[in-house]
């Protein structure tokens, strides 16, 4: 009679308010919920742009939906407060699912000894753990952007690296398509110690802990700046940058396209080959900050500003390493072996140990 009373006292807490929070909580339709808006997260956050500028949003997506980007934390995803929430709680779950089924499973293993049992807790806090160090890599991980042409030196943010660019190749095919990019790298810390190597397309270089990846490459030209036909300075400019005599800031010369092989066609400009045949620079002249004149420039031609004038010559390839850092990387890798190892259990041990205990018996 009194273990009868015992069991209906626990019924009755079990069917309470804070029994049914708990039994939510640690069910699987609340983690299915809580991974369907994980899933959705990181969907968004593949195609959304992460960590651009506010102006990169307005300007690419629209103001409205721009600022819905920002307003939802979308151009952060993985470090956005909800979705840290959401990865907390889905950890929450997890971590009662696991404590409240481990008796269970303890018992299950001390009367059989049959490893297959073990699978499904094992995949549960395999889950756990990659949640975790992923949410800690995405927090924890640092990148830093560098480029320059060949024989360049440059340091690599506030790393305490520097970074030379010993070399830049890229390997054509006969269509004149790339086949690969491939830089020489060698990387220095402040003890003066060196590391060689090359980064291409798929294969990074790995030194002092970064992962170096040669993402992508343009071109670059020499400028010299002449004033009343005075020599003043020589700058290297890239794609996309600018250069100004250091007495006249308020003139400025902006490089905005470069063609190897230029040929204007009724859909606009545009490069037959990569290769330096007709070389051309499209090139913008700048005064107090407004476009005065918009141009293509043929390599050693002065362009004439009153009293100033630019020569742009010798382009040449400049390339731009990706480096990336994220001390977490091991740690979600030994995670992922572990669900991969609790679903074998589950999947292939537990029914063969099942199918062998059957055969047993009959036997």
């Amino acid at each position: 009679m009194t273990e009868k009373n015992t069991d209906n006292k626990k019924n009755q807490n079990n069917s309470g308010v804070p029994g049914k929070i708990f039994k939510f909580l640690k069910g699987m339709p609340f983690s299915f919920i809580l991974l369907g808006i994980i899933i959705l997260a990181c969907i968004f956050g593949s195609i959304i742009p992460q960590g651009q500028t506010v102006n990169y949003y307005m300007e690419s997506y629209g103001a409205s939906k721009g600022g819905l980007i920002i307003g939802l934390g979308m151009d952060h995803v993985f470090t956005a407060g909800w979705f840290l929430a959401i990865a907390g709680l889905l950890c929450l779950n997890l971590i009662l699912c696991s404590v409240s089924r481990i008796g269970s499973v303890l018992k299950a293993w001390g009367k059989n000894k049959s490893i297959g049992i073990w699978g499904s807790w094992i995949t549960h806090l395999g889950i756990l753990l990659l949640i975790i160090t992923f949410i800690a890599g995405q927090m924890t991980a640092s990148e830093e952007v560098v480029y320059g042409i060949a024989g360049s030196s440059q340091p690599l943010g506030n790393t305490g690296l520097t970074i030379d660019i010993d070399s830049f190749k890229v390997n054509l095919r006969e269509d004149f398509t790339v086949e690969q990019y491939i830089a020489g790298l060698t990387i220095s810390n402040e003890k003066g110690e060196e590391k060689s190597g090359t980064a291409s397309v798929n294969n990074p270089f790995k030194a002092f802990g970064y992962s170096f990846y040669q993402d992508s490459m343009g071109w670059a030209n020499y400028v010299d700046i002449y004033k009343n036909g005075e020599y003043v300075k020589t700058d290297l400019i890239c794609t996309g940058e600018y250069t100004f005599p250091d007495d006249m800031p308020s003139l400025v010369l902006f490089l905005q396209a470069f063609y190897p092989d230029f040929e204007d066609t009724a859909e606009g400009f545009r490069t037959k080959t990569p290769l330096l045949n007709n070389p051309r620079s499209l090139y913008g002249i700048y005064y107090s900050g407004q476009l005065v004149n918009i141009d293509l420039a043929v390599m050693d031609e002065p362009i004439i500003v009153h009293d100033y004038s630019f020569v742009l010559y010798d382009p040449t390839e400049y390339t731009l390493i990706v480096a990336k850092k994220d001390p977490m990387a091991p740690f979600v890798g030994i995670s992922a072996l572990v669900v991969v190892a609790g679903l074998f259990l589950s999947l292939y041990v537990k029914p063969w140990e099942q199918k062998r205990r059957k055969e047993n018996e009959e036997s």
